[in-house]
């Protein structure tokens, strides 16, 4: 027992006592709180020390970036004592860096220049059209340039090239997605004839233009020299990598040397790359585009039209065409040896190769009173008034060409009354796919009666209902007055039943 004595007043003392448990219970409650002030002192010495390695590491890449962005404006003949670096330029150059992967996402005051434009409220409407074709567009590049083993971000050149246009022809004659000439085409063997232009086919198209990149890397060890090659020339390339006078130059090295297009076609590629990457941030949304996102893709080894397809399996010609750009004709020519990808917007369910086999294999539909095999007499057809070549190639679905081919023919005068040989193995005279024309009277008398209406639900898209009731974006459009491709849930859209 300890004794304890405390003053109560002027000379005086009181004794109390403390028993010996109450005497450990006070000097651990001591022990716990001296334990745990240390622990949330250390806790917070941690924090300090993180913040300041953070905000040490921030300091750290701020200044190399602001030397990086000072090497830049002082080099060359642009040196000058008085260079200013704004702290706008800072986080450019550092967003640049963070999306940068296995291409130099170099700054420029171009690539700065770019970036505004294409991040600018003007540019949106584009930037989003881009952004809607490219959720279709960019997974078939994405798996096509990780099976090549090139870098993703390639995938952006179709939109610097093309505007992601597949039927885009320059007025060199460079075509497609990727801009590619004939020459490059026949010597990565894509098909290039009367019928098909693989240049325009997404998948063949992009196969061969990451095998172009990749062999151009090969060369330089450089990506961006090896995109500045592709936009004008291995030639040009190297001329200027030897004028540059360095063993190992930098785009940017050589840029001086190259045409002006070739100088601001590396800022473009950088400038569409941050835009599309950074695409929320900038109010980048994707818009509805004629496009359906879901597909199938079968081996064509026979000669059909797109029209004989879209009509047998009840789906929207438009929406064929537009997957299926390749086809000059809307003529898929397949053999047995050379078979051609169709590609088909799935609306329910998938459609086997059997069953399309079958619908292709039984009369189809033409338009009222317009069977072309009836229009023929002994394998001739007369011209009739206002007709042109063209015109005709297309009603018998076989092209000008051909025309020419069967009928000796030079120049471009057509007379009416005149008559053209048509042979008789074209699809539209072969009797497995006779037309039928009553059926199609009938189709036509009921259309009417299957227009339906239908209540727009949230998170619905244009593409969505138009794929759905076998339509194209632009003739719902059309059907509904829409001038755009905003829609609210609540809205009723006349739609045709499948």
């Amino acid at each position: 027992m300890l004794i304890f004595y405390k003053k109560i007043g002027p000379g005086f003392n009181s004794r109390f006592m403390i028993g010996k448990q109450t005497l450990i219970s006070l000097l651990g409650g001591v022990c716990y709180v001296l334990p745990l002030t240390a622990q949330e002192s250390a806790v917070e010495g941690m924090r300090e020390a993180t913040h300041q390695f953070i905000q040490g590491n921030i300091e750290k890449e701020k200044q190399e970036i602001y030397q990086y962005l000072d090497s830049i404006k002082s080099s060359g003949n642009s040196r000058k004592d008085d260079v200013v670096i704004t702290e706008e330029e800072i986080q450019l150059v550092r967003k640049l860096k963070t999306i940068e992967r296995e291409i130099p996402l170099d700054y420029s005051s171009g690539v700065k220049t770019l970036i505004s434009k294409y991040t600018s409220e003007n540019y949106n409407p584009y930037m989003c059209r881009m952004m809607g074709l490219g959720q279709y567009y960019f997974p078939i590049f994405d798996r096509i340039m990780d099976e090549v083993g090139v870098p993703r971000e390639l995938k952006y050149l179709s939109v610097v090239e093309s505007s992601l246009n597949p039927r885009d022809i320059s007025s060199a004659g460079a075509t497609g997605l990727w801009q590619l000439m004939y020459y490059e085409a026949k010597e990565y063997n894509l098909v290039v004839d009367s019928y098909t232009d693989q240049r325009m086919d997404p998948i063949a198209s992009s196969y061969t233009i990451a095998k172009i990149l990749k062999e151009a890397y090969g060369l330089y060890g450089d990506w961006l020299l090896a995109i500045a090659s592709y936009n004008g020339g291995r030639g040009a390339v190297g001329r200027a990598i030897k004028r540059s006078g360095k063993e190992k130059p930098t785009f940017w090295d050589i840029a001086p040397y190259l045409t002006k297009q070739t100088q601001n076609y590396i800022p473009k590629f950088i400038a569409m790359t941050y835009a599309m990457t950074y695409a929320d941030e900038n109010d980048i949304n994707a818009a509805d585009t004629e496009l359906s996102l879901k597909t199938q893709a079968l081996e064509i080894n026979k000669r059909i039209s797109l029209s004989q397809v879209a009509d047998a399996l009840q789906v929207s010609k438009e929406s064929l065409r537009v997957l299926n750009p390749s086809f000059k004709k809307n003529i898929l020519n397949g053999t047995e040896e050379s078979p051609l990808r169709l590609v088909l917007p799935i609306v329910d369910r998938k459609i086997p190769v059997e069953e399309l086999y079958a619908a292709l294999n039984t009369p189809a539909p033409t338009p009222v009173n317009e069977n072309p095999a009836a229009l023929l007499i002994d394998g001739k057809y007369k011209v009739r008034v206002g007709e042109t070549y063209a015109s005709i190639a297309e009603k018998f679905e076989v092209t000008v060409q051909d025309l020419r081919s069967w009928n000796n023919l030079r120049g471009n005068q057509i007379v009416p009354g005149q008559s053209l040989f048509i042979k008789k193995e074209t699809d539209f005279v072969d009797a497995k796919l006779a037309h039928n024309t009553e059926r199609s009277a009938r189709r036509a008398q009921s259309q009417a009666s299957r227009t339906a209406y239908y209540t727009v639900k949230r998170g619905d898209t244009l593409s969505q209902i138009a794929d759905r009731n076998g339509m194209s974006v632009s003739r719902l459009k059309s059907a509904n007055n829409l001038k755009g491709s905003r829609i609210k849930p609540g809205m009723r859209l006349k739609v045709i039943k499948k």
